[in-house]
């Protein structure tokens, strides 16, 4: 299956390449390649839907705050995504932070035949390289 996405061999944390025609495609590849790195090929139930928002300084902090806030939810609430709905990106009405909002489809870990392959601590700033069409991010692991 070809995937808008790819892992890259790194030294010491996993970094991704994502790629899509705008902002919305690139972050969502990168949310459904952090996930794929967590849990491989598992088949991942879209049993319930939340709603994310979260804002950034600019493009670069509003894509690190979207994948940790999807890590926060698995951490405190064992959400497991399945697939990125309705993302948006949008300057806020003051235009100082940039904002993004989407609806996550998934389900609880408990309903996931697949134990975690990678547990990832963190989406990182280094080595952030952002484009309209690219992305490529580190891991913490």
């Amino acid at each position: 299956m070809s995937r808008g996405f790819q892992v890259v061999d790194h030294v010491a944390d996993i970094r991704v390449k994502a790629s899509g025609p705008g902002f919305e495609d690139v972050f969502s590849e990168m949310s459904e390649a952090m996930w794929f790195v967590m849990f491989g090929e598992a088949q991942i139930p879209a049993l319930h839907k939340w709603h994310i928002e979260v804002s950034g300084m600019d493009m670069e902090d509003l894509l690190i705050a979207f994948l940790n806030e999807q890590l926060g939810l698995f951490d405190t609430d064992g959400m497991v995504m399945a697939q990125v709905e309705g993302l948006t990106i949008e300057q806020d009405p003051d235009g100082e932070a940039v904002c993004l909002k989407s609806v996550m489809c998934g389900a609880p870990v408990s309903h996931v035949e697949a134990n975690v392959n990678v547990q990832i601590k963190a989406a990182t700033f280094h080595g952030l390289h952002l484009t309209p069409t690219e992305a490529w991010v580190t891991f913490d692991v």
